[in-house]
């Protein structure tokens, strides 16, 4: 082949090339009017019964984190959509046609964050390397088997939330959680166990030490609890991550959730 030939080659490879690059962008814009036209048709026919985010109204239930509802397979809520709800005040939808009616099924996995359309912020593998490294997070919160016991555990955590909610939730911990703090408990005898106080009653306590060790301890035992000086979820990621690192995390959180959704849904298939 001369250099003519080989000119000739490499432009008609870059003319194929720039006719998919255009196609791939005209296939993103067309999803990203389906994505918007999607949100107005629900904002317009949903959000009334069901609120904006579909975490219910005054005339109508949760359908965003309800746990019978996102079980649901997406044909059984077309059915819903197409058939209403017999005597529930649910009407149908069918005038608005298939099409309009599965954007709607995808726009609602979107509020569910459990929609596979939805994309994870960061990079999880950096975020992976940040949960069991810098950020201490599996110190106390365990992931397939790996970490804490005293945290609760986050394999399937993201699964029920979207990006901004589990942001949210690491940078404003007591306002999302309202979890108990970890304790300094001082004995009558001298020793001191630091960990979460599980249950109490009049005469003894139940705490759970770093460890996930649990000890029954009685009243007349305890010579003081006093809130430990390491608490039990850091509350200056704010300060120490950056905004990559904390989608780094978040993005770890999500695709590690979704992996634990498939992986359930495989076992449950006939």
């Amino acid at each position: 082949m001369d250099r003519r030939q080989v000119y000739w080659v490499i432009v008609c490879a870059l003319i194929l090339c720039a006719g998919g690059l255009a196609a791939d962008a005209q296939v993103l814009g067309q999803s990203q009017q389906d994505d918007a036209a999607a949100r107005q048709i629900f904002a317009g026919t949903c959000a009334g019964c069901h609120g904006l985010d579909g975490r219910g109204a005054e005339r109508g239930p949760n359908i965003a984190t309800r746990a019978d509802v996102r079980r649901r397979s997406d044909e059984e809520l077309l059915q819903i959509l197409r058939n209403g709800v017999f005597l529930t005040g649910m009407p149908n939808f069918s005038a608005l046609g298939d099409a309009k009616l599965q954007a709607l099924v995808r726009y609602l996995r979107t509020l569910q964050g459990r929609s596979d359309a939805l994309p994870i912020p960061g990079d999880p593998q950096r975020g992976a390397a940040l949960f069991f490294g810098r950020a201490q997070c599996s110190q106390c919160h365990m992931i397939d088997g790996r970490g804490g016991f005293i945290g609760s555990d986050l394999s399937a955590y993201a699964a029920n939330f979207l990006p901004d909610e589990i942001r949210h939730a690491i940078l404003n911990v007591r306002a999302a959680t309202g979890s108990a703090d970890q304790v300094q408990v001082s004995l009558v005898g001298g020793g001191v166990w630091d960990g979460v106080v599980r249950n109490e009653d009049n005469f003894s306590l139940q705490l759970q030490s770093s460890d996930g060790a649990f000890h029954l301890l009685q009243k007349s035992e305890v010579a003081g609890i006093k809130p430990s000086s390491h608490p039990l979820m850091p509350e200056d990621y704010g300060r120490t991550l950056s905004p990559a690192e904390l989608d780094d995390i978040v993005g770890y959180l999500m695709s590690v959730a979704r992996n634990a959704t498939r992986s359930l849904a495989q076992k449950q298939a006939p």
